[in-house]
């Protein structure tokens, strides 16, 4: 398994970042320690930590009862050597414009419904900041209103993934460093602010979506003109050896038994070890997993708290029905009633970027591939969408999408018995009925009906486990997590 990131290393790293790519300009203090720790859910001493740590390097100074200031910035932009930094990057930075291109107009659509913008605090400061031009940082307040946008929509993996972009997308030197940008993109930016704001004002989500989309897609396609002119300016573009995408919704918390525990419920589930099975040894699962003898078995003892498994004295782990009684006794700690809303908020993510996901790759589809599909698609007992999504994120040529569906698609392991145990038999047939159709539509060549059903499989499952764990599990705290509409 790959090292686990720390919370302090996943902090650190991004805070540095910020820093180092003129999100938080010379002169200019961090935020405080209290918005950092609700920002990255850690206490203030990992926060203080982390201040320590930057200022030991020399990016910030500390004084007395004051925030830390920026006393460190990135180097000249227009020099040779930065233009040299950025194409090493040239490709990861191309593809996080065009994923996010892709996925984020439904988010901001979608979280602006029922929200007035021009009440938002950096609203104001975002229609004057339009107005001057990008240029010497007018690009931050559009971003920060943008941040709020995403965070008012209630799920934290948008507002998280949202930041994550900034990281990579290297905004602050083209619009403050980029001569060939600036002349050739920013010329009109007054009436570009005038149209970015009276989209986000609109009230129809299609007209939206679709104003949104646009926008974003020009944005990509100046941002690729410029990369290439500058690759021009080089006498030899440098290998891509800069920063890969990455993305960690987990935020320090991805512990190995965690991660042991959920690919094991996922097996269980999905019947490759069935009811009456004995999981592999604990050596063999050491070995599988390569992770120590205590890890495994601290795996194991999550496993059966679950009620999946038993353990059974001098024979192994087998697997038993779910038991339910378990996981009543479960649900009265904080902690997993915390993993059960953001594995609802990964649902709510996934219904919201499948659709451009699978429009993208469905094109890639080869004959034999959707032919394989229709003979799996046999055994009642199996689950299609899961065959469906690996499908789609192997013809998902963008890296940053991949990781981000890789990422989700993790999350949502932890809640396979609150999709299928409860109604099993039900929610199966009612998901491979509709994955049968999506691939039906497909094979006509309506490709837009196919991303449409694979999307609906998964808002099916946010309804049904929205629903059920309501019902039978009482967490009222989830009540007010929306499903995503179609239009």
């Amino acid at each position: 398994m790959k090292p686990q990131e720390t919370k302090f290393e996943f902090v650190y790293n991004e805070i540095k970042q910020c820093i180092l790519d003129g999100q938080i300009p010379h002169g200019n203090a961090l935020p405080s320690s209290r918005m950092y720790c609700e920002q990255f859910h850690v206490s203030r001493y990992t926060i203080n930590r982390v201040f320590e740590a930057l200022r030991a390097e020399g990016l910030v100074d500390i004084q007395p009862r004051l925030a830390p200031i920026v006393i460190s910035t990135k180097d000249t932009c227009n020099s040779s050597s930065t233009v040299f930094e950025i194409l090493k990057q040239k490709d990861c930075i191309l593809q996080v414009y065009q994923t996010f291109a892709l996925i984020l107009p439904s988010l901001f659509v979608f979280s602006l419904q029922g929200c007035d913008v021009e009440i938002m605090l950096h609203y104001k400061q975002a229609m004057k900041a339009l107005r001057l031009g990008y240029t010497a940082g007018g690009w931050r307040p559009p971003s920060k209103l943008g941040y709020e946008i995403l965070r008012i929509g209630g799920n934290s993996l948008f507002s998280e993934l949202y930041s994550t972009f900034g990281l990579y997308n290297k905004l602050a030197f083209f619009t403050e460093d980029c001569p060939y940008f600036s002349e050739h993109f920013l010329h009109d930016s007054a009436s570009e602010a005038s149209v970015m704001m009276d989209i986000l004002k609109g009230d129809d989500p299609l007209t939206k979506y679709n104003q949104l989309s646009n926008m974003y897609q020009n944005l990509t396609a100046s941002i690729e003109d410029t990369l290439n002119y500058l690759s021009k300016t080089m006498p030899q573009c440098p290998v891509q050896t800069g920063l890969k995408f990455s993305w960690n919704p987990m935020r320090g918390q991805d512990y190995y038994y965690s991660k042991i525990t959920d690919d094991l419920n996922l097996k269980i589930g999905i019947g490759e070890y069935s009811v009456g099975m004995f999981l592999p040894s604990e050596k063999q699962l050491t070995s599988q997993y390569d992770v120590s003898i205590s890890t495994v078995r601290k795996a194991l003892s999550k496993l059966e708290q679950r009620g999946f498994v038993k353990k059974l004295n001098g024979k192994g782990t087998i697997v038993i029905e779910p038991d339910d009684t378990k996981l009543h006794q479960l649900v009265l700690n904080s902690g997993y009633v915390e993993k059960a809303q953001r594995y609802l908020h990964a649902l709510q993510l996934m219904i919201l970027i499948i659709r451009p996901a699978a429009l993208v790759a469905a094109p890639h589809f080869t004959g034999a591939e959707l032919d394989e599909l229709s003979d799996r698609f046999t055994s009642l007992h199996s689950i299609y969408l899961g065959d469906i999504l690996e499908l789609i994120m192997k013809h998902t040529t963008l890296e940053p999408l991949y990781i981000i569906l890789s990422e989700i698609s993790h999350l949502l392991e932890w809640g396979h018995h609150f999709t299928y145990y409860p109604t099993k038999s039900h929610t199966i047939s009612h998901l491979n009925k509709q994955v049968i159709l999506a691939l039906q539509q497909l094979n006509e060549g309506n490709a837009n009906s196919f991303a449409d059903n694979i999307a609906d499989c998964y808002r099916y499952i946010l309804v049904h486990v929205k629903k059920n764990m309501l019902d039978k599990y009482k967490f009222r705290n989830v009540a007010n997590i929306r499903v995503p509409e179609k239009y």
